[in-house]
């Protein structure tokens, strides 16, 4: 090859370098590592730098874009957000974000129509508050422990499921403590509830944080903590009865408390003719 040649080839390749240089970095799919759960690898992704632009685009649409911008799965809680009277397929939305974290996007983009992004145990989920919380602490898990410390259990726990698991540093000698404990098919909020339980301590529940401390800074904190998780959210048409969607315990809504007479039937049998 000639140097005149040689000084173009070279030439080309450094502009295509420079080019190359300029372009703002596509996202890089995020690969779960072996053994790694979803909630971590969604945790990974929410933190990755997206630049999105979306005007006049359906709901579903807006979340395609996103998941094929930011290389993620991104699910949405569809029947959550009907039952809200909202269509996935017909709501509009408008968004435009420049350099800012997967997380904080969604945040932005879904705000107007109070959604919300989260992580759960199949990975990120657009909800609303409840919805997700519903996901978080209704999510089903087997313990089969021996010897590991009330620590260790949460802490899996809470990687598993997506959840919020605290623990009161007041209690942190407690939690050190060995327990043994075995569930089958358990609802992750009734799992740290009785791990606590058998480590000498209680849990509080504050929305999707489930805070793990001494028995009597429990007794403390619940007149302004929230019930269990109830197994289904009931009614928003009804959300100011107790338990019922969008209240502090969500769920289905109560029986009263005194049974309702059944109603008075006069039946009148067919005349017989002779």
């Amino acid at each position: 090859m000639s140097q005149r040649l040689w000084k173009a080839a070279r030439a080309a390749v450094i502009a295509v370098a420079l080019a190359g240089s300029a372009a703002p970095a596509a996202p890089v799919p995020t690969e779960a590592k072996p053994g790694e759960s979803p909630v971590s690898k969604a945790r990974k992704a929410l933190d990755q730098k997206i630049t999105a632009k979306a005007e006049g685009k359906t709901l579903t649409e807006a979340i395609e874009l996103l998941k094929d911008i930011a290389k993620v799965d991104i699910a949405l809680d569809t029947s959550t957000i009907q039952m809200l009277g909202m269509d996935p397929d017909q709501a509009i939305i408008t968004f435009d974000f420049k350099g800012v974290t997967l997380k904080e996007g969604l945040k932005t983009a879904f705000a107007s129509m109070n959604l919300r992004c989260g992580v759960t145990a199949t990975g990120i989920v657009v909800s609303t508050d409840e919805g997700l919380t519903v996901r978080q602490l209704r999510h089903r898990v087997n313990l089969d422990i021996d010897g590991k410390s009330l620590a260790e259990v949460l802490k899996s726990l809470a990687e598993e499921s997506g959840a919020s698991v605290s623990i009161d540093p007041r209690a942190k000698k407690a939690a050190e403590e060995k327990i043994t404990l075995k569930l089958d098919d358990a609802p992750l909020e009734s799992a740290v509830r009785l791990a606590a339980n058998v480590g000498g301590l209680s849990v509080v529940r504050m929305s999707n944080l489930l805070f793990v401390t001494t028995d009597a800074n429990a007794e403390k904190l619940r007149p302004d903590a929230d019930k269990p998780v109830a197994p289904t959210p009931g009614n928003p048409i009804f959300g100011g009865v107790e338990r019922g969607f969008g209240a502090p315990g969500g769920g289905a809504v109560p029986l009263p408390e005194k049974a309702l007479p059944p109603p008075s039937l006069e039946i009148t049998p067919p005349e017989v003719k002779k």
